[in-house]
């Protein structure tokens, strides 16, 4: 009998194993899967996956490139976005596969950017139980989240893996021991982290790191070693290319301290103004000057729903975890906003995502009221209020796209007609502006002018050495600029899409 009665339990625990994994994931779940199936077809939707590489794009495609030169690589840089979009661009360059493959990445980040918040709102329950998807759909739904769903430039993704990176280790500090999977959950999203971005990462971990010290019941050494370890392999990789490239990590800090205008400065005006496009770089400032009320309008409302869903977390018991979270959004957006003398939207997206917990704390809060009646009014009112706001987003969206996408399109047209039409092919060097784009697509080195009124002068030597080696050479300059004596035999030609540019080639009979 009692063998019988040993095997029994062990054929019923086969069976609810089976059950367990077929069965249908829990409702807060299975919104988190729709939120980020959605968000995919919402990218897919409002964006173009046929248009060609923007200028950070080019600079992280043509580190992997199988054919195309490498783009000069600059200190501020890192690694991890060539590495993302290398298993792509190292079979084809064909920018259709790019774009499918980066929409399809984003939809799977945005799942498991939010995916450890399940299990610590779980433990809170209730309709906190929500947080997660409402907090991902919110983040999803921003117009500079589906932008760059397809775009190989590192913002975004860096705000999926911090995310990721930050909830793991709010569940490993609620845990009684945290189980394995989490600790090297976290040291993957911070090594992920630090190889996109070395300093957001190190400006995330600090405030996670601190608490994990201050606070007695979050003290776990393992997921305080995990972030410190992953911290240091992309760290470390920078360090090491800081000696290869750039004369040791001072040296690479102050050169791109140089590069990006850094200093003590205060351009939270400039980021501001970046909200409503059209630009996606606002350099110089002028570029982004003035903005739409409706546009900013979610920009107050923000710090308004931080403070009531930290209220929330404090009535439901997780109030040092709300602050933890917001610590970490805050460390990410201050060099951005003190260091950084000019502004693009995508800087603060990995505080926009982190801060998008305390958002959906607070729109549940709002709705979850003991009355029927003031609960209906509620849902009601924040219903009415995130369509509008969802709807302004969209608008935006389309007018920065659409510049994008026309860009594009001229670029595409001007590169097809040098090859073409002048047999401008490698090898080859395009000097000037977008020369960086145009160099991509047609195969060729590339100077990029530093600004629109640059003369090619300062690159005079390079620009004959090519000529002298008989490759194709193009200059392309702002029409107002008066071209050097050197090039007074060039010919002036004017492809399609040239726009207000002067584009020149070598007298005839040379390449």
């Amino acid at each position: 009998m009692s063998v019988v009665a040993d095997r029994q339990p062990r054929g019923a625990d086969r069976g609810s194993g089976t059950r367990r994994l077929l069965r249908w994931p829990a409702p807060a779940h299975a919104a988190l899967i729709a939120v980020s199936v959605a968000y995919c077809l919402l990218v897919v939707w409002r964006t173009s996956q046929t248009m060609t590489l923007q200028y950070d794009e080019v600079v992280y495609a043509s580190q992997v490139a199988t054919e195309a030169p490498a783009a000069r690589w600059s200190a501020p840089r890192a690694r991890g976005m060539a590495l993302l979009v290398a298993p792509v661009v190292v079979i084809t360059e064909w920018v259709f596969a790019l774009r499918v493959y980066l929409v399809v990445l984003a939809g799977v980040l945005m799942y498991l950017a939010f995916r450890p918040w399940l299990a610590v709102f779980g433990r809170v329950g209730g309709r906190y139980a929500y947080v997660p998807p409402v907090a991902a759909g919110c983040f999803a739904t921003l117009w500079l989240t589906v932008l760059y769903g397809n775009l190989a430039y590192p913002n975004v993704w860096l705000a999926f893996v911090l995310l990721a990176g930050a909830g793991y280790v709010a569940r490993a500090v609620i845990e009684p021991s945290p189980a394995w999977g989490t600790t090297i959950a976290i040291g993957a999203a911070f090594a992920t982290a630090s190889l996109l971005r070395p300093t957001d990462a190190l400006a995330t971990a600090g405030p996670l790191l601190l608490g994990m010290m201050l606070v007695r019941q979050w003290r776990r050494l393992r997921p305080m070693l995990a972030v410190g370890l992953g911290l240091l392999i992309g760290w470390g990789a920078w360090v090491a290319e800081a000696y290869a490239r750039f004369g040791g990590p001072i040296e690479r800090l102050r050169v791109g301290g140089e590069t990006n205008q850094s200093g003590f400065v205060n351009s939270l005006p400039e980021h501001l103004y970046a909200l409503d496009g059209p630009a996606v770089l606002c350099r110089p400032s002028s570029v982004c000057a003035g903005v739409e009320p409706v546009a900013a309008m979610w920009w107050f409302v923000l710090p308004v729903l931080v403070a009531v869903g930290l209220f929330a977390a404090a009535r439901s018991g997780w109030g040092r975890m709300g602050w933890l979270v917001t610590s970490a959004a805050v460390a990410v957006a201050l060099p951005y906003v003190f260091l950084i003398d000019y502004a693009a939207p995508r800087f603060l997206l990995p505080t926009y995502g982190l801060l998008m917990i305390l958002v959906a704390a607070a729109l549940i809060r709002v709705t979850d009221t003991s009355s029927v009646e003031m609960r209906a009014v509620a849902a009601v009112a924040v219903g009415g209020a995130l369509v509008l706001h969802i709807g302004a987003q969209m608008y935006i969206l389309n007018g920065v796209n659409e510049r994008l996408v026309e860009g594009s399109a001229r670029q595409e047209q001007f590169s097809d007609s040098l090859r073409d039409e002048y047999g401008v092919r490698a090898p080859c060097l395009i000097w000037g502006t977008s020369a960086l784009q145009f160099g991509y697509q047609l195969k060729c080195r590339s100077i990029p002018a530093l600004s629109r009124d640059a003369s090619p002068e300062p690159s005079e030597q390079a620009i004959l050495e090519a000529v002298a080696r008989g490759e194709s050479v193009v200059v392309r300059v702002h029409a107002d600029v008066q071209i050097p004596a050197f090039m007074a035999g060039w010919r002036r030609v004017e492809p399609p899409g040239t726009g207000n540019y002067a584009v020149y080639l070598p007298p005839r009979g040379t390449r």
